[in-house]
């Protein structure tokens, strides 16, 4: 293939799809490209192969990358039941991670034993895995969750592979850990059922069992198996739906009743931590040890709502997708098109605003010189004195250190049902020509936007009152994270994705507690020196299938629990500007602004604040 044909990258990725097409037995799988992806091999919850973009280049190293994540997720399509697995995987959240990370290195195996080219490809991609993770710099087996430590160290089991070499410390740590728990249990057990999925599961749960997590199935004993019961379930679910239906009322029009639960009785906010509880205060202690770590992604071990009682009661559902896979590339281009031509009013006043955010950050990066010093470069503007006295001594100078620190920015954005209109016309403009503007200036922005994939709670209320509706389930809704701008993508590339926020049905209900984890954990791994989060919103979190079964301040107990955790942490500066709705008694840094059209010099006025800081 030559090296200078301009279709060598759409070679490249069709017949990267195909070779995935093949290995995974379905010939009309749809293949998805996408600049947000980073090659680890990470499978879609969509369950649609996606993968990273190639670049214009192609070494040899980003070929076997991109191949490797192709041919991941390939084995996992062609060996994985996906309805088995959900009917025998475990209901604990922490079980589940390792059930799953475990049947993830079984269908790895397989393809490690059948097909050489293969294997050397599932190797690129795990060593690429653990540098990325950060693997090679742990310095306690805490800073890494047991389902990941699980899927490379069962895969070096199942297969035989030497571990990589990001991988060994990470192995160091863990491993005795897990042998000690394991006791005469070993992965070998394991290895010997690798073609049989149930077989497998079944000795994996014994396994997780071994390693002290709860394994009863996510089916349980409450689903129903005759049709006495299945008319008897319809019948609470009737019930249950008319319950959501008022519910949602309610919350809609209750918001200010939502703070009366912060307040005791002499009129001072409430510490809801929890700390009166010996557990929860434990729990808060290990949270404080490692806040701001950015392996600490899924806050099992610090308190969540109200006493502790925030949990999700399942995430099979959720969903981080690139805007692009959301909707088609013409439909992506009309609403782009919608977009400008709706704000072509306001963009005048943003870009002057932007023009001077631009001069302020480009003035934190100016270079300065000391002169009249003993040593460094010869200072030029002095010859002149030198040449007319030669008694007069040589003068140097040097450029001083700019203390401008490499930055990147994410602006988090709440795409719910309640921003529809100028509201997230407004912020998708605003976020646009700041993400220009700092580009310019060499600082990266990220533009991420969170909701969910339902109204009501989707598959996720559907599986729960299928196994028997549980008390107080938490968490009742798929959510749905948008990635519009990857910090490292272009603007140029990705602007028109910004256009999917004025789709029709996109924007549901907002769960701003773990979008801010979310969008933490993705700007904490970053190399940047300086991080900041800026969040748009205009009230409080609402999920109507979730508060309609848990206590009614859930989501915003967990929401005022994230952002002290991140803020305790230090790690990244968080900023909000609360459109219409008073974020100030969330957070430390945030100011309220009366309508939309204030948004654009408000985000820009924060900007400015912070780099002229």
């Amino acid at each position: 293939m030559s090296e200078n044909n301009p279709n060598r990258t759409e070679t490249f990725k069709h017949v990267t799809s195909v070779a995935l097409r093949t290995i995974a037995g379905e010939k009309d799988l749809e293949v998805t490209y996408s600049s947000a992806e980073v090659p680890t091999g990470r499978l879609s919850p969509t369950g649609k192969p996606r993968l990273p973009a190639p670049g214009h280049n192609l070494p040899p190293k980003e070929k076997r990358l991109l191949r490797g994540c192709a041919d991941v997720q390939a084995l996992y399509i062609a060996h994985h039941d996906d309805k088995l697995h959900h009917q025998i995987s475990p209901r604990d959240t922490q079980a589940l991670e390792a059930f799953n990370a475990l049947e993830q290195a079984r269908c790895e195996a397989l393809g490690y034993e059948e097909m050489e080219g293969v294997g050397a490809n599932l190797r690129a991609v795990l060593e690429e895995k653990c540098r990325h993770t950060g693997f090679h710099n742990l310095t306690n087996k805490d800073q890494v969750n047991l389902g990941d430590a699980l899927h490379v160290i069962s895969r070096m089991a199942l297969t035989g592979e030497a571990p990589p070499p990001s991988a060994e410390k990470m192995i160091e740590l863990w491993k005795p850990t897990i042998d000690s728990q394991l006791g005469d249990f070993n992965f070998e057990e394991l290895k010997n059922s690798l073609h049989d999925q149930t077989a497998f599961a079944t000795i994996a749960k014994q396994l997780i069992k071994a390693l002290n997590m709860p394994i009863e199935d996510s089916d349980g004993s409450d689903r129903p198996d005759d049709p006495e019961n299945e008319e008897q379930n319809t019948e609470q679910e009737q019930q249950e739906e008319d319950t959501g239906e008022e519910s949602s009322e309610d919350t809609e029009g209750g918001q200010a009743g939502l703070d009366d639960t912060y307040e005791g009785d002499d009129g001072q906010d409430m510490d809801m931590s929890g700390e009166d509880d010996s557990e929860g205060a434990d729990g808060q202690d290990q949270a404080g040890e490692n806040a701001g770590d950015p392996f600490f992604q899924n806050r099992k071990d610090f308190l969540e709502g109200p006493d502790g009682r925030y949990h999700i009661y399942t995430d099979q559902f959720d969903e981080e997708v690139d805007a692009r896979e959301l909707t088609e590339p013409g439909e992506l281009t009309r609403l782009r098109s919608m977009l400008d031509t709706q704000l072509s009013a306001h963009q005048a006043i943003i870009t002057k605003l932007a023009n001077r955010l631009q001069r302020k950050v480009m003035a934190q990066q100016r270079r300065s010189w000391e002169f009249g010093l003993d040593e460094g470069i010869l200072d030029p503007t002095r010859l002149a004195r030198i040449i007319a006295n030669p008694t007069v001594p040589l003068s140097y100078k040097a450029e001083k250190e700019t203390e401008f620190r490499d930055s990147v920015v994410t602006i988090l954005i709440d795409n719910s049902g309640s921003m529809r209109g100028r509201p997230i016309a407004l912020a998708a403009m605003s976020a646009d020509i700041i993400s220009r503007t700092l580009e310019r200036c060499g600082v990266k922005v990220e533009i991420l936007g969170f909701t969910t994939r339902a109204w009501k709670g989707g598959k996720s209320r559907d599986l729960w009152m299928a196994q028997g509706r549980q008390a107080e389930p938490g968490r009742l809704n798929d959510i749905r994270h948008i990635i519009y701008k990857a910090a490292d993508a272009p603007m140029r590339r990705t602007r028109k994705n910004l256009g999917l926020m004025l789709k029709e049905g996109i924007l549901k209900e907002n769960i701003d507690g773990e979008a801010l984890v979310w969008a933490y954990n993705r700007l904490v791994k970053r190399p940047e020196a300086r991080k900041i989060i800026m969040v748009i919103s205009d009230g409080a979190p609402v999920d109507d299938s979730t508060l309609s079964v848990n206590p009614s301040n859930i989501l915003e107990v967990d929401l005022r629990n994230v952002i002290h955790w991140i803020e305790d942490s230090g790690k990244v500066e968080l900023n909000a500007i609360g459109i219409g709705h008073d974020v100030t008694r969330y957070y430390k840094k945030a100011m309220t602004i009366a309508d939309a059209d204030q948004l654009a010099k408000a985000l820009i006025d924060q900007l400015a604040d912070l780099f002229e800081e």
